[in-house]
C-alpha cells in the first residue's frame, strides 16, 4: 500500500498502565490520532482506558475485543501509520503482529515481547526497510533508569553506535552562579527540591541546597568499570558484627561477662594482681594450665569452673564458624543471605520488572537480596539459579526485614505492581532506617508527587525516588511508532531525559538551523550528528555553526515534551469517525 494512503492513525493494543501512558503521550505530546483496543476492559487498567474514549477527540477506544483481523480492520489497520502491541501475552502479540503485517505491509510495528529469543526472531521476520519493526520489553527499557536511581555512585552506561555514553554527576560549590566548564555536555542542574533540565548559558542559583550538575560523556570504547568503594571504619565494624547472629552475640557477651567475673574473683581470692589473674583464667579456659595442687580451695574451685566455661567457649567458636560460612543450608536448596552481607540492594517483588532489575544488578556484580511473598512466582527459579538469595515473606514483618539484612542495605527498591504495597514497604523500612535510600514504583502521577514530597520532608537527608515503569518505557514505544529510536531514559530527580536517535527530515524543526541555534534550553539539545545518515559514524565534536539538512542523523537529549514536539508530524491526520466502542461488547 503506498505511503500516501496512510491517514496517520496510531493503534495501540493493550490492557495495562503502559497502554494508558502510551496512548496519552501520542495524543498529548505528539498530537496524533489514536485508537486503543482494550481486550479485557474489566481487568488491569481497563476502566481507566475506557475513560480515555472521546467521540470527537484524539483518542477512540474499542473495548472487549481481541486483536484479531476483524478488530484490527475496525480500528483502521489498512491505513494506519503505526501499531503498538503492548499486551502482556507474547503469543497474542505474535499473532496480532503477523496479522497486521499481512493486512498492511507498510505499517510500523512496536512490539512488547518478554521472551528475548522470540523478540529477535519476530524482528527479523517482520522488519521492513520502509516499515520498521521495533521489539522491546517495558521492564528491559525501564531497568537501567531504575538501577541508576538506586545506585547513584554507579554511572549509567548507554551503548551508542559502537561506543558508549556515561552519565556523570558533579556537586557544585556553594553560591555557584554559572555552569563551570567540564568534560561532557551538561544536561541537568539539580537540587533535591528542584532542577533545570537542559540548562542554557544563563546563570544558575546555588544556595544552601546541594546542587548537582549532570553531564553526558561519550567514549569510543566501554568505560573502565568503577572501582570498589574504599572500606571505612563503619563498614569494617558492620562486617565484623555480621559474623555473629543476634543469638551468638548475646552468648558471646554472656561468656565475656563470665570471664570477667572469674578474673575478678581470682584476683580477690588468691591475692594475685589483676593481669596475672586474667592470665590464669585464660590458661584454665583452654585447659592449658597446671592442676592447682597445693593451692587454696577457692583457687581450685575457680579452676574447675573456668575449665567448664572454656568448653562453652569452644562450642561458641564452632557455632560462629559454621554460621558465618553457611554450613547449614535450608532444605529447599535456596541460598541463604550471608551474615557478612553489607551495602547490598534489597529488591521487593519478583515480577517482570523485579526480575529484570535483579538480573541487571547481578550482571553489574552488585550484591542483591530479593524479598518475594509468593512462592510460585515464575521468576523465582531463574533468580535462585544465578545465586541470588531470596527471602520469602512479607517485607513489613520484622523477621523478614532482618532476614534480608535490610538494616545494613545500601538501597531498597519496592517494585511490585501494587502502589499501596510498595508504599507500605518503604514506610516500614524508613521507620527502622531513616537514612535508607529508597526507590519505589508508583503509577499514579499525582499520588507519586505527594508521596515523594512527604517522604522528602520527613527524611530530608535520605535519597527518595519514585518511578513509574510505564512513564519510563512509554517514550521508547512512542518514538518507535514515529519511526525513531529512544536509546535510554536518564533519571533526573522525578523527571526523565531521553537520549534519542533522530533522522532529520524535510519539514522538521531542525532543518536549516545550525547546531547552536537548534539548542532549545529545557526542550532538547544535540550532542552528536552525522551527515551520512544511518550508514555513517557519528561526530561527537560538534561544530556550532554546522547547518542541519534533510538526511542528517542527530543524537539528541530531550525532555518528554521536547521529544514529542521534535518528532511531531506537521501533517498528523485526524482518524475517521469510529462507532462508539468505549463499553465492552456483549
Amino acid at each position: 500500500m503506498p505511503e500516501a494512503e496512510h491517514d496517520g492513525r496510531m493503534i495501540v493494543v493493550g490492557n495495562d498502565a503502559l497502554t494508558q501512558r502510551l496512548a496519552e503521550d501520542l495524543a498529548k505530546l505528539y498530537k496524533e490520532s489514536v485508537v486503543v483496543i482494550v481486550p479485557e476492559p474489566r481487568q488491569d487498567h481497563g476502566p481507566q482506558l475506557l475513560a480515555l474514549h472521546q467521540d470527537e477527540g484524539p483518542i477512540r477506544v474499542i473495548g472487549g475485543r481481541r486483536p484479531d483481523e476483524a478488530t484490527l480492520r475496525l480500528a483502521g489497520i489498512e491505513t494506519a501509520a503505526a501499531l503498538a502491541l503492548v499486551l502482556d501475552d507474547d503469543q497474542a502479540v505474535t499473532a496480532a503482529a503477523l496479522t497486521a503485517r499481512v493486512v498492511n505491509p507498510t505499517v510500523r510495528l512496536a512490539l512488547r515481547v518478554h521472551n528475548n529469543a522470540l523478540g529477535k526472531r519476530l524482528r527479523r521476520l517482520l522488519d521492513r526497510e520502509s516499515a520498521p519493526t521495533s521489539v522491546a520489553s517495558a521492564s528491559d527499557t525501564a531497568a537501567p533508569a531504575l538501577v541508576s536511581s538506586a545506585l547513584p555512585s554507579h554511572e549509567q552506561v548507554i551503548p551508542v553506535n559502537g561506543g558508549t555514553c556515561t552519565v556523570v554527576t558533579e556537586v557544585l560549590p556553594p553560591d555557584t552562579r554559572k555552569l563551570p566548564p567540564g568534560e561532557g555536555v551538561p544536561i541537568a542542574v539539580l537540587t533535591e527540591s528542584s532542577g533545570t533540565l537542559l540548562p542554557g548559558e544563563n546563570e544558575i542559583a546555588s544556595g544552601d541546597e546541594k546542587t548537582t550538575v549532570v553531564r553526558l560523556l561519550h567514549h569510543r570504547d566501554a568505560p573502565t568499570p568503577p572501582r570498589e568503594r574504599a572500606w571505612d571504619h563503619r563498614r569494617v565494624m558492620a562486617v565484623a558484627r555480621s559474623f555473629f547472629s543476634r543469638k551468638l552475640q548475646v552468648a558471646a557477651a554472656a561468656l565475656a561477662a563470665l570471664v570477667a567475673l572469674l578474673t575478678v574473683l581470682t584476683w580477690q581470692l588468691t591475692g594475685t594482681n589483676l593481669g596475672l589473674s586474667l592470665y590464669l583464667v585464660l590458661l584454665d579456659l583452654s585447659s592449658a594450665g597446671n592442676a592447682a595442687f597445693g593451692q587454696p580451695l577457692p583457687r581450685q574451685i575457680l579452676q574447675v569452673v573456668t575449665m567448664f566455661t572454656g568448653m562453652l567457649v569452644l562450642g561458641l567458636v564452632a557455632a560462629v564458624v559454621l554460621d558465618s560460612v553457611g554450613a547449614v543450608r535450608p532444605a529447599a536448596g535456596a541460598r541463604r543471605v550471608r551474615r557478612t552481607l553489607n551495602d547490598h540492594v534489597v529488591v521487593i517483588g519478583l515480577g517482570k520488572v523485579g526480575s529484570t532489575v535483579v538480573n541487571r544488578l547481578a550482571d553489574m556484580r552488585v550484591p542483591v537480596v530479593v524479598v518475594e511473598r509468593n512462592p510460585g512466582v515464575p521468576g523465582l527459579a531463574a533468580v535462585r539459579a544465578r545465586g541470588v538469595p531470596v527471602v520469602q515473606g512479607d517485607f513489613t514483618r520484622d523477621s523478614v526485614f532482618r532476614a534480608a539484612r535490610a538494616d545494613r542495605a545500601a538501597a531498597l527498591m519496592a517494585l511490585t505492581s501494587n502502589d499501596s504495597a510498595n508504599l507500605q514497604a518503604v514506610l516500614f523500612a524508613r521507620e527502622r532506617r531513616p537514612d535508607l535510600r529508597v526507590v519505589l514504583r508508583l503509577f499514579d502521577e499525582p499520588f507519586s508527587k505527594t508521596v515523594y514530597k512527604a517522604l522528602r520532608e520527613a527524611h530530608p537527608e535520605a535519597r527518595t525516588r519514585s518511578r513509574s515503569v510505564s512513564y519510563l518505557a512509554a517514550p521508547a514505544f512512542a518514538a518507535a511508532m514515529m519511526g525513531r529510536q529512544v536509546l535510554a531514559a536518564i533519571p533526573a530527580r522525578r523527571e526523565i531525559l531521553l537520549l534519542a536517535d533522530v533522522d532529520v527530515e524535510e519539514g522538521d524543526e531542525l532543518v536549516g538551523r545550525t547546531v547552536a541555534a537548534a539548542f532549545e534550553p529545557g526542550a532538547w539539545r544535540i550532542v552528536a550528528y552525522s551527515s551520512r545518515g544511518r550508514g555513517g559514524g557519528l561526530d561527537w565534536e560538534l561544530s556550532p555553526q554546522r547547518e542541519l539538512r534533510p538526511g542528517d542523523r542527530v543524537i539528541v537529549v530531550a525532555t518528554r515534551a521536547g521529544l514529542g514536539r521534535l518528532l511531531r508530524r506537521t501533517d498528523a491526520a485526524t482518524a475517521p469517525h469510529l462507532p462508539a466502542q468505549a463499553s465492552p461488547s456483549a
